[in-house]
């Protein structure tokens, strides 16, 4: 509770989650959406110059990092930002090890069913690309943006622990084995 209103609770924990691959990434989902093959991306490089005589340059992602994202990518990696700084990852990255599980349920059924990888990553991609933001998430303009995408602006404590203690998150928690629906309201009570 104490950091609801942070930066208009943009900042950590935001209360509006999103995703920002950077724009390459971004190019190449929209192109498998498009048609375009799985495979092809490469991350572009340039070297850092450490300005120091003592030490080599380093390779390095051109890509901007971006510090308003709640899950930027960093060269080779996703990064995690969106616990509040006196809060312990441990129950966010449940919910989102959740989330990914999820995903990888509904990719693999899609797949078993007979759909081609290609056809199932694009078809999940199509269906998640609104998370995709590339934007500033400290900005006024991104709660209107996400509301028009449809992303939830979860702004208050309230809001979030409705949100974990609806339907739709009890059902996913109960399906993948994490929570059974009393303990998701034993948490929300908790919390």
């Amino acid at each position: 509770a104490g950091n609801d209103h942070r930066l208009g609770a943009q900042e950590a924990p935001p209360a509006i989650i999103s995703l920002y691959p950077g724009t390459g990434f971004e190019a190449h989902v929209d192109a498998i959406i498009k048609g375009a093959p799985l495979l092809g991306y490469k991350a572009e490089k340039a070297s850092a110059d450490p300005r120091a005589s003592a030490a080599m340059p380093a390779v390095c992602g051109v890509e901007d990092r971006n510090r308003t994202a709640p899950f930027p990518f960093c060269g080779n990696r996703f990064e995690f930002r969106a616990v509040g700084s006196s809060q312990s990852c441990a129950f966010p990255i449940a919910v989102c090890n959740t989330i990914m599980a999820s995903g990888m349920a509904a990719l693999s059924s899609l797949i078993e069913s007979g759909t081609s990888h290609r056809d199932a990553v694009a078809k999940l991609f199509k269906q998640n690309r609104h998370v995709i933001f590339t934007g500033n998430g400290y900005s006024s303009e991104w709660p209107a943006e996400a509301k028009r995408r449809g992303l939830p602006n979860l702004n208050t404590t309230p809001l979030a622990l409705a949100t974990l203690n609806s339907k739709k998150a009890k059902a996913l928690f109960s399906e993948m084995g994490i929570f059974t629906p009393e303990e998701c309201e034993a948490r929300a009570e908790a919390m």
